[in-house]
């Protein structure tokens, strides 16, 4: 046979395959598609969550700490058997008049004196104090132990 003869063949001529119904792609047999864009939805709605949880963190955890008092602790001196001298350092919002209570210890954790001392109005942010005390025994150890803002 010549290449130029039609010959009989099993293949279905282009008028055949217009006539078919359309094939079927992978994602319209599978879903794949509407699974994608419910991930796609899921992920951003998830991110969303994520980003509101971070911000509620934020406000609600402290991030703005400008009007918090805090106290540390530099050390103290015995100016007698028992008294002492108690130098501490404050940070407070400036002109603000802030109290704070000083407590000494014994060896047993048991407090052998205690004050209440009011701090000067002052236009720095942190303030050294030294603050004498009175104990009624020996004291081994001294520490500010909270301050807060008079109102």
């Amino acid at each position: 046979m010549s290449e130029d003869t039609p010959s009989a063949s099993p293949v279905a001529a282009p008028a055949d395959r217009a006539a078919a119904p359309p094939a079927q792609t992978l994602e319209d047999r599978y879903r794949t598609g509407s699974k994608r864009r419910f991930d796609r939805t899921f992920a951003w709605s998830a991110v969303g969550v994520l980003v509101l949880a971070g911000i509620g963190f934020l406000v609600f955890s402290g991030w703005q700490t400008t009007n918090q008092v805090s106290a540390q602790d530099i050390g103290y001196t015995k100016t007698g058997e028992l008294t002492l001298d108690m130098k501490f350092e404050v940070t407070a919002p400036a002109q603000t008049p802030v109290a704070c209570a000083i407590e000494a210890l014994n060896t047993s954790k048991a407090t052998v004196g205690w004050t209440i001392v009011e701090l000067p109005v002052t236009d720095e942010r942190t303030t050294v104090v030294t603050t004498p005390l009175h104990t009624t025994t020996p004291a081994t150890a001294v520490t500010a132990k909270e301050c807060w803002i008079l109102e």
